[in-house]
């Protein structure tokens, strides 16, 4: 299925702590909602191309071996061309493609972070277990 970007990658939120014990966590989930697309100073775009939805990845990582720990919510709007479904009808490889770049801007921030705060920056990959979803 073929999307287009609408909005950039934001962070609305992140959060880091150093954690009083080692702990590990790995929370990554994906949200899809349904948006009506109006970019700023023009009319609202009733989504005659395909409908726009907002993906919201939010997280709460603890790394192993669990020094520390972020959450957040990271957001994209995207169009998806010539598809007019409610979204849950996606399949799970859909899914994975729309949402990476947003799940990657996690992973830089990770990655950026640790290089400030530790000297030495921790590389991450999440998996995706979009394969497992129930319907």
């Amino acid at each position: 299925m073929k999307f287009k970007k609408m909005t950039p990658v934001t962070t609305e939120h992140f959060h880091f702590d150093v954690n009083e014990e080692e702990k590990v966590k790995n929370e990554v989930n994906v949200s899809l909602r349904q948006v009506y697309h109006q970019p700023e100073g023009q009319e609202a775009d009733e989504g005659k191309d395909g409908k726009y939805f907002q993906l919201a990845v939010i997280f709460d990582v603890a790394p192993a071996p669990g020094e520390f720990s972020v959450s957040g919510l990271i957001t994209q709007i995207v169009q998806f061309v010539d598809y007019f479904g409610d979204g849950t009808d996606l399949n799970p490889a859909d899914y994975q493609l729309v949402s990476r770049p947003l799940v990657e801007e996690i992973e830089t921030l990770i990655y950026q972070l640790t290089q400030v705060i530790f000297d030495e920056p921790l590389n991450i990959t999440f998996k995706s277990n979009f394969d497992q979803l129930k319907r």
